[in-house]
């Protein structure tokens, strides 16, 4: 049974870990509000260049560029998994890590090779236990810039267009609000943009097989950009929530533990009181 110092003890520590919990907290919703610009500044431009990547590609036929063409055999896969290299941010790097392990286990007869590209250490080190094959992998990142950007852009083109995989899907998770993010799995390669139902007719100037070719590469590394602010702003949404529910947990263990603490006091100075009483009773009794 533990003694009333072992529970004052418990309860000075549990108030340590709240401070560090709630300061936690204070970060990651600071953290949030900038992802969050960062967000919206970059959320206008990924959707009109998909709008007018959509408009063209209906006007073009299927072998206009590589990037277009959907192999008629599908033996190998990528998927592009997009996590973080820290951790107490709930589930949301486990998700990531599961959308990744479900699809291997229920397409795992019908490709040849299912490979995982990783940006994100948590991400790594689950599929690494689960013996997934990791192709390449992105970890301790602190700050997503271009030149990221355009090496895990040229890594994918490179993999699909010499043939290395026949299908790449992404993997990341959408932020719809500070308190509900969206894991998203969806095709990546060969690209598949939504058509414009207006049927647009366009002039191209100088070319457009010389647009095409610096269009789609373009629309391509802003998809993986928009991914990435994505996850990152997903993941200071996770971790403010977990950070607020372990407070928050932190202060009902605190109460319990309050009140357990003064039960046990009292019933000392019961049990005292007891036998002063008792022992003055056997005095008067003599």
């Amino acid at each position: 049974m533990a003694t009333l110092r072992d529970i004052k003890r418990k309860i000075s520590s549990i108030n340590s870990t709240q401070t560090i919990t709630r300061t936690m907290k204070m970060v990651s919703a600071s953290k949030l509000r900038r992802a969050q610009e960062e967000l919206d500044r970059i959320k206008a431009y990924a959707i009109k260049m998909e709008e007018l990547v959509g408009r063209v590609a209906q006007t073009l036929p299927a072998n206009a560029h590589p990037l277009l063409v959907e192999r008629e055999e599908v033996k190998n896969v990528l998927i592009l998994s997009i996590a973080s290299d820290k951790g107490l941010c709930g589930a949301f790097n486990v998700n990531i890590g599961l959308q990744a392990e479900n699809f291997i286990a229920q397409q795992k007869g019908q490709y040849e090779r299912v490979g995982v590209y990783v940006f994100g250490r948590k991400a790594k080190d689950y599929l690494q236990r689960r013996k997934v094959d990791i192709v390449k992998d992105w970890v301790d990142i602190r700050k997503v810039d271009q030149a990221i950007v355009d090496g895990i852009t040229s890594d994918l083109i490179r993999y699909f267009v010499e043939g290395e995989f026949d299908k790449i899907y992404l993997s990341y998770t959408h932020f719809h609000s500070a308190v509900k993010q969206i894991g998203v799995f969806e095709e990546f390669l060969p690209l598949k943009p939504k058509l414009d139902q207006e049927g647009t007719e366009y002039l191209y100037e100088p070319g457009r097989s010389a647009i095409v070719e610096s269009l789609i590469p373009k629309y391509l590394s802003t998809k993986i950009y928009y991914a990435l602010v994505e996850s990152q702003t997903s993941e200071h949404a996770a971790r403010m929530a977990a950070m607020e529910n372990a407070t928050s947990n932190c202060g009902e263990m605190v109460r319990y533990l309050t009140l357990v603490y003064n039960k046990r006091r009292q019933e000392g100075i019961t049990n005292e009181m007891m036998d002063i009483v008792g022992g003055a009773e056997a005095l008067r009794g003599t």
